[in-house]
C-alpha cells in the first residue's frame, strides 16, 4: 500500500506552482526568508540557545528587539500573537476580574478569559458603512469596574485606534491598556507607516512577525512597555502559554526578521501600492478604502454584480493569485517589500478580467445585524460545562459553550456564556452562504451548553 503524505504533499504542490501572494505570511512564498532556516531546527543544548530561559544570546536578540521598537522589555516568541495575546491578558487580570475589549477582538481573548476565570466586557465597534468594515469606536467610554482594556489596531482592514488617546484614558483610570497590534509589526512611523503603539502609550503590545514582516508563521514579539507591568509574571504566563519545546527555526526567523525591518525602507512598496490602486479606481468602479496602513489594501466590489468572496475564489483557482481575505464586498490585500511590480500588474489584469462583464449589483449589500449592547460576559461557566453538538438553525435559546467566529478576521459571532438569539443564527447563515469560513461549526452544528 502507498504511503500517503497529504499535508506534505497538499503543500508542496502547492509551492511548485509559484503563486502570487497578497496574503500572510509576509515573506511572500520564500523570497523575503533569509537562507538556511531549517538548519536551526534544533533544542536546547550545551551548543546552541535556550529560548525559555534566555542565554546570552537570546537576551540579546530580546534586548535589540526592545531598543529597535522602544519598548522596556520585548521577547520573541514562537505561538503567534495568540501567545502573546494569552500572556498579556493572563498577566494583567486575576481570577474575578473584568477585561474590556473592543468587539472586533481577536478569539484567543476570549478564550483566554474562559480559561483563566476573567470577565468580558465587549465595547461595539462602529461600521462605516459605504465599505461595511468596522471601526474602532469614536472616544469610547471604558467600562466602570475593568481592570484593563484590550484593543485590536490595527484591524484587518488596516485601520487604527486612537492609541494615545486611549492610553491616556487608561492611566487616569489607574488601568491597564493592552494592544492587539499582530497586523502592525511593521509599524515604524517611517515613510507614511503609523507609529506603533510600543510609542504611544500602551502596557503591553503583542505583534505578528510572519504577517507583515519575513518570518516564519507563529513568529511574534511580546513588548513590555508601561512601567508597572509585572515582568516576571509576564514571563510565567509565557512559560504557561507556550510551547516547552519552541521552534528555534521560527524563533531565528522572528529575529532576522527585525534585523531585516531595521534596514529596509517602505517608500517602494508605497508607491507600489499606491500607484496600483490609483490605476484600478481610474480604469474600474472598484474603489480603495481610505486606511490607515498604506501598504493594507481594501478593495471594494459593491458597485458590482459580485461578492468579495467570489472575487477570491476567482483570483485564487483562474489566476493562481492569493488573497488574504474576502468578505461580503470587499478583498483584503497584504502588500510587503517582497511583493514585485509584476505581483501588482498581475493581480491588476486579473482585476480588469474580472470586472469587464459584470454588471450593477442588482441587490444593496447586507449591513450585518445591529450589534447589541450587552453586560458583562463570564465564559468559563459556559467553556468548562457539560455540552453538546446542535444543529446552528436549531440554536435559538440554547447557551453557547463555544466561540464562533468568522476566520479570518477571527472575530467572534457567538461568545461562550451568551444565550444564541435568532439574530446570531441568520447571520451565521448570512455568512455561510458567501463561503467564509466559520470557527467553531462543524458539520454546520455547534456547542452548547446542556441543558439539566
Amino acid at each position: 500500500m502507498k504511503t500517503e503524505t497529504p499535508i506534505y504533499t497538499r503543500l508542496s504542490e502547492y509551492h511548485r506552482k509559484d503563486r502570487i501572494s497578497f496574503a500572510m505570511p509576509g515573506h511572500k512564498n520564500l523570497r523575503g526568508l533569509v537562507p538556511d532556516l531549517q538548519r536551526c531546527d534544533v533544542t536546547e543544548l550545551p551548543a546552541t540557545v535556550d529560548l525559555r530561559h534566555e542565554d546570552e544570546y537570546v537576551r540579546r536578540a530580546n534586548r535589540l528587539l526592545s531598543e529597535f521598537y522602544g519598548s522596556r522589555r520585548s521577547f520573541i516568541l514562537t505561538g503567534g500573537s495568540t501567545e502573546g495575546v494569552q500572556a498579556m491578558i493572563a498577566s494583567s487580570l486575576k481570577p474575578g476580574d473584568i477585561l474590556a475589549a473592543f468587539s472586533d477582538c481577536h478569539i484567543s481573548v476570549i478564550n483566554t478569559c474562559a480559561i483563566c476565570g476573567f470577565g468580558l466586557k465587549l465595547i461595539p465597534t462602529r461600521l462605516r458603512n459605504d465599505f461595511l468594515v468596522p471601526c474602532p469606536p469614536e472616544d469610547p467610554e471604558i467600562p466602570e469596574g475593568v481592570t484593563a482594556l484590550l484593543v485590536t489596531s490595527p484591524n484587518y482592514y488596516g485601520i487604527t485606534a486612537d492609541i494615545s488617546g486611549l492610553a491616556k484614558k487608561c492611566r487616569e483610570r489607574g488601568i491597564r491598556l493592552l494592544v492587539d497590534e499582530a497586523h502592525g509589526a511593521h509599524f515604524t512611523g517611517e515613510c507614511g507607516l503609523p507609529v506603533s503603539a510600543v510609542r504611544l502609550g500602551a502596557d503591553m503590545v503583542c505583534q505578528s512577525a510572519h504577517k507583515t514582516l519575513c518570518a516564519l508563521t507563529g513568529a511574534a514579539y511580546l513588548h513590555i512597555c508601561g512601567d508597572g507591568v509585572d515582568t516576571g509574571r509576564v514571563k510565567r504566563a509565557l512559560m504557561s502559554f507556550g510551547s516547552s519545546s519552541p521552534s528555534y527555526p521560527i524563533a531565528a526567523s522572528a529575529d532576522a526578521a527585525r534585523a531585516v525591518l531595521a534596514e529596509t525602507r517602505y517608500d517602494d512598496i508605497i508607491d507600489e501600492c499606491e500607484k496600483f490602486c490609483k490605476a484600478l479606481t481610474h480604469m474600474t468602479k472598484i474603489r480603495v478604502l481610505g486606511n490607515d496602513d498604506p501598504t493594507r489594501i481594501v478593495l471594494c466590489f459593491a458597485d458590482y454584480d459580485i461578492s468579495g468572496c467570489e472575487v477570491l475564489a476567482l483570483l485564487s483557482d483562474r489566476y493562481g493569485i492569493d488573497i488574504e481575505m474576502a468578505d461580503q464586498i470587499n478583498i483584503v490585500l497584504i502588500a510587503t517589500p517582497w511583493n514585485t511590480h509584476g505581483d501588482f500588474m498581475s493581480l491588476f489584469r486579473a482585476l480588469l478580467d474580472i470586472t469587464e462583464p459584470l454588471g450593477k449589483r442588482k441587490t444593496a449589500a447586507e449591513i450585518p445585524p445591529y450589534e447589541c449592547e450587552r453586560g458583562v460576559i463570564y465564559p468559563e461557566e459556559a467553556w468548562f460545562s457539560d455540552s453538546e453538538q446542535v444543529p446552528i438553525d436549531d440554536a435559538e435559546g440554547r447557551t453557547a459553550a463555544a466561540v464562533v467566529a468568522a476566520y479570518p478576521p477571527g472575530c467572534a459571532v457567538l461568545v461562550p456564556g451568551t444565550v444564541i438569539t435568532r439574530d446570531d443564527i441568520e447571520y451565521i447563515d448570512r455568512l455561510r452562504a458567501l463561503g467564509i469560513e466559520i470557527a467553531g461549526l462543524e458539520d454546520g452544528k455547534t456547542e452548547v451548553v446542556k441543558w439539566k
